[in-house]
């Protein structure tokens, strides 16, 4: 395959040519960009998803530009999800090694470094490109490079500072294009043994559901559990210990040890059920979005008004991926830092639970936009601040959404307007 310039198209991990499109998704729009009024632009973007056969990695081949997603956006914070899993990552490292000088990579607003820091590493630092959440891990007190990671920064660091013990990769690997020269960099930076802690969605439960929340365009590749390990070893990392998260739709994570390159790269694991798994989702996504659009229609005939509860970027994926965005009445959000700005794809503001309660007035149909483990505090939320409980509908993998939108479906053909789902 060739792209539209004419040059050869590889493999974002192996390397291979043999790519197949698999996904088109138009006019998608920048997730983090919550716009401050509607006359602002709403950039849109295509996505085209492509399937390596040499090893089934799902990806996208030419991505939206890096510095358009992170460069500017004064709202890509990560501070508010307080993961509750960092304490047993940290801990699952801390088994393997003692703590010792750690570097933070994609380090955000700086949580992470707080939690490492009490967990007894003596030094600490990160790099973020984004300026906003970079500056306020600084603000917090860390040490903070603002830029992406290349061999340059890497060896700009270690000249300042010397090698690490320990990196830490949350959610970051992902999101990069070029994975061969961010992981020479990464050796540059990890001391002899030392150890690499990585994070990544755990994308089987959301492809096998055809849920396009983990679909969005700053996820460049799409890891399967066997093609994360097969990312580690053909870079010189042999895996130590593996967890399995229910944050935030799922994430797998391994510590793993810096060990010499091999003369040979590992073959990439066989591909037949990745690829299986990735067309099975491809078809999961179409049965998704007529459901969805099928069911809010019904709904607004029924007289429901439609709200999405969570504003963050697998919201917007959604909106995005199923064009519902002109469906929605409402869009609540709990972050004070948010409300006010318009949801991406959308001409709606994001609310305060409290601010919509005054707009509804009758029965609502509300789309959980919010982790699958949140799911049943916002219900209570919500119960407690409307006059009757919302018919609700779940978004995000593990929850099965299709179920949620029969169930859902149901009750508006039933004519029942204020039942919970």
């Amino acid at each position: 395959m060739r792209s539209a310039m004419g040059e050869q198209r590889s493999c974002r991990l192996c390397h291979g040519h043999d790519l197949s499109e698999a996904l088109l998704l138009d006019r998608m729009p920048l997730s983090h960009h919550l716009r401050c009024h509607a006359s602002e632009p709403d950039p849109r973007f295509s996505l085209r998803f492509e399937i390596c056969k040499g090893c089934g990695l799902f990806q996208i081949v030419d991505p939206v530009p890096a510095a358009l997603i992170y460069g500017e956006a004064d709202t890509y914070t990560t501070g508010f999800q307080k993961p509750r899993h960092l304490d047993d990552l940290i801990t699952t490292a801390l088994a393997c090694a003692d703590p010792g000088r750690a570097l933070d990579v994609g380090c955000n607003d700086g949580a992470l470094m707080e939690a490492l820091k009490r967990h007894g590493y003596g030094f600490v630092a990160g790099v973020e490109p984004n300026a906003a959440a970079a500056a306020l891990a600084v603000k917090a007190g860390h040490m903070v490079y603002r830029d992406f990671l290349s061999p340059a920064l890497a060896e700009r660091i270690v000249a300042e500072h010397g090698v690490f013990d320990a990196l830490y990769l949350r959610h970051v690997a992902e999101h990069i294009g070029e994975l061969a020269s961010f992981f020479a960099a990464l050796r540059r930076l990890l001391g002899e043994g030392g150890l690499l802690v990585i994070e990544l969605p755990e994308v089987e439960a959301g492809f096998a559901r055809g849920n396009p929340a983990i679909l969005w365009e700053e996820h460049v590749s799409y890891f399967t559990e066997p093609l994360a390990a097969y990312l580690l070893a053909l870079y010189g990392f042999r895996i130590l210990e593996r967890r399995r998260y229910a944050f935030g739709g799922g994430s797998i994570a391994f510590v793993a040890r810096k060990e010499a390159l091999a003369d040979t790269p590992p073959p990439p694991p066989r591909p037949a059920a990745a690829i299986r798994l990735a067309r099975r989702f491809v078809t999961g996504v179409g049965r998704y979005r007529r459901a969805l659009r099928t069911t809010l229609k019904a709904a607004r005939a029924a007289g429901y008004k439609v709200a999405i509860y969570g504003a963050a970027p697998r919201s917007a994926a959604v909106v995005g991926a199923c064009k519902i965005g002109t469906a929605l009445d409402l869009v609540i959000d709990d972050r004070s830092d948010i409300q006010g700005r318009l949801l991406p794809g959308t001409e709606r503001p994001i609310r305060s639970l409290a601010e919509a309660a005054t707009e509804v007035g009758g029965p609502l149909l509300c789309l959980l936009g919010v982790g699958a483990e949140n799911e049943f505090k916002v219900r209570a939320r919500m119960a407690a601040h409307l006059q009757a409980p919302p018919l609700c509908i779940s978004l995000f993998p593990p929850r099965d959404t299709l179920a949620s939108v029969a169930a859902a479906t149901a009750v508006i053909a039933g004519g029942v307007g204020t039942r919970g789902g």
